[in-house]
């Protein structure tokens, strides 16, 4: 296949056991359900990675079901800040290294506290960016809690 991102080279580099599932981005599946329907599988295992900034220097990721909305309310309150809200598109490539819509926990440009909405715990495995648009990695939650730090939470609608 070829396939070479940030977040590819951390989990080979790291020996983490991952799988690859690639979609078309030319008139393929748009939205998450389309994705999962596409791909196969439920729903709830794909997982998006959203990046958030409180705007006093402080950076937060949040890995959630992609059909779930994230609740900034409790995703502050989570991270004991005042507000967050959605980075900057002009900031969002250059924290991360990624695009937007194609961003992974894994293999981040700048390092960031990571957190897990707790119902990845409920599944074997989920799918998450593998850091590009129409590149999946199906990894188990434990992975994203071990190797990455994340925090479990509840911080979704």
């Amino acid at each position: 296949m070829g396939k070479t991102t940030a977040a590819l080279v951390e989990l080979d580099h790291y020996k983490i056991d991952y799988k690859i599932h690639e979609y078309p981005t030319v008139n393929g599946p748009v939205s998450a359900i389309d994705v999962a329907n596409y791909m196969g599988f439920s729903i709830e295992r794909l997982f998006k990675t959203l990046v958030t900034t409180d705007h006093h220097g402080g950076y937060y990721v949040f890995c959630l079901p992609a059909a779930n909305r994230i609740d900034m309310k409790k995703a502050a309150e989570f991270v004991n800040v005042k507000n967050l809200t959605m980075l900057q598109p002009e900031k969002f490539e250059e924290l991360t290294g990624y695009i937007h819509g194609g961003c992974s926990p894994f293999g981040l440009k700048t390092k960031m506290p990571i957190y897990i909405e707790k119902s990845a715990l409920a599944l074997e495995t989920i799918y998450i960016s593998g850091g590009q648009i129409g590149l999946t990695v199906e990894v188990t939650p434990q992975v994203i809690i071990d190797r990455l730090g994340a925090e479990i939470g509840n911080f979704t609608k």
